[in-house]
């Protein structure tokens, strides 16, 4: 579904005037619900780390504390626990706060690397020697797709025909249940549609290590649950 169908599906849902038009329709009814329709979009983005908004990051370490240009367009956050170097086989781990890295490097740290995320530069400690072979995944903050492709190359609506990549009834269920709310109308049955949504595309996103795979069916191994594994090195 398009910015316009989901719009005038919570339209309909909420016997209010279904518009023609949304994205630069100065009508008010329309323009809240577009504003709407983003907040839906960024909340469902931020709530959680759903697979067709992973991306990863490749890139090679200089042999310096910051690692600049290194953050993609597109980032919203990382996903912790997956910045390695491959060069070394080494988990690095953060992002670390203000006060563990200021403690880091007052102590001269020299242990397992570690990482924070500071003035939209990446700093590791101890610095890299350079060279080294790094890489992490992270979160797009992509969520509209506007080429029609599904690739996702912005953050906010920006044309009544773009989609959404994330699921289309999961944004109506949302835009209904904060229209009402914004609105002071009854939430309840709103909010329990959107909530068991939610849950039912959490657990078919990211299924759990005790749900049946296709590996388990045909002899392959069990799917990777993503902890580092016990032969990691502590210090370097």
């Amino acid at each position: 579904m398009t910015l316009l169908t989901i719009c005038q599906n919570a339209a309909d849902e909420t016997k209010g005037p279904r518009p023609a038009s949304v994205h630069g329709n100065a009508a008010p009814e329309a323009q809240e619900l577009l504003r709407l329709a983003n907040k839906v979009g960024t909340h469902l983005m931020r709530s959680t780390v759903w697979q067709v908004l992973r991306e990863e990051k490749t890139f090679t370490a200089l042999a310096q504390e910051t690692q600049t240009s290194i953050i993609p367009s597109d980032f919203d956050r990382f996903i912790p626990e997956t910045f390695w170097d491959r060069t070394n086989g080494v988990l690095v781990t953060g992002p670390i706060g203000p006060v563990e890295w200021q403690g880091l490097k007052a102590a001269s740290y020299a242990g397992r690397p570690k990482f924070a995320h500071r003035g939209g530069n990446i700093l590791a400690v101890p610095a890299f020697d350079g060279g080294e072979t790094l890489a992490f995944e992270y979160v797009s903050k992509n969520w509209v797709d506007t080429n029609g492709d599904g690739s996702g190359n912005a953050s906010a609506w920006a044309a009544d025909a773009n989609t959404s990549i994330l699921d289309e009834e999961l944004m109506t269920l949302g835009v209904v249940y904060e229209f009402l709310a914004a609105n002071g109308l009854p939430v309840n049955m709103a909010a329990f549609a959107y909530e068991t949504r939610f849950a039912l595309m959490i657990e078919n996103d990211q299924p759990s290590e005790s749900i049946l795979v296709a590996g388990d069916i045909f002899g392959g191994g069990r799917h990777f649950g993503g902890a580092p594994t016990g032969n990691v090195p502590d210090t370097v």
